[in-house]
């Protein structure tokens, strides 16, 4: 009987497998949060190695700008994007692109990450074979989807889960960093 419950068990976890890769808020939305130590860093120090790497983030296909600072409240924000894939016969094509918000909140010693609002806008060929949005045609990360599109849906939940801890450990390297001061070096004479 043991025996029989834990395989039905791991069979419900094998095929709900991406509802419980992704961490949800008190509102059902896939969110990524995390309090970082940092036990040396000021908050100054902090935020400047936080707008460096907040300010690279972009989004796909746009001039618009979305990266925000708050100095008074040391809080940075900004959205990002990137492509996921269709694998066809004959090659992989862009399916979509997933955009994303990212905010950053630092204190002495800590910083708070939380990425959310994850939604998926469908790309199409236009009429000169190049991939362009879809106008109108925004899905949350969250939605569920009909049973033909279901495999390819958790295909691109679980390619986000992948790029959204890339760029999380992206951002734990960035933030430690800290920057070699420039010190002068006296030229010393060679004595034999």
């Amino acid at each position: 009987m043991k025996i029989l419950v834990t395989t039905i068990l791991g069979f419900i976890n094998f095929f709900t497998n991406s509802e419980t890769l992704f961490p949800l808020d008190q509102h059902g939305k896939y969110t990524f949060s995390e309090v970082v130590e940092v036990p040396g860093m000021t908050r100054n120090e902090l935020f400047t190695n936080g707008e460096e790497f907040v300010k690279k983030i972009k989004v796909l296909n746009t001039n618009k700008k979305y990266f925000s600072k708050d100095k008074e409240n040391f809080i940075l924000t900004n959205k990002g994007s990137f492509y996921v894939y269709r694998f066809g016969s004959l090659k992989k094509a862009i399916d979509g692109a997933v955009e994303y918000e990212i905010k950053l909140e630092l204190k002495d010693g800590k910083y708070r990450y939380t990425i959310t609002n994850f939604v998926f806008n469908e790309y199409r060929r236009n009429r000169y074979g190049k991939f362009e949005p879809v106008n109108g045609k925004f899905y949350p990360l969250e939605m569920e989807m009909t049973s033909l599109n279901q495999k390819e849906w958790e295909k691109h939940r679980e390619v986000v889960f992948e790029k959204t801890w890339d760029l999380i450990h992206n951002l734990y390297g960035e933030m430690i960093f800290i920057e070699a001061k420039k010190s002068k070096v006296s030229p010393k004479e060679d004595v034999w």
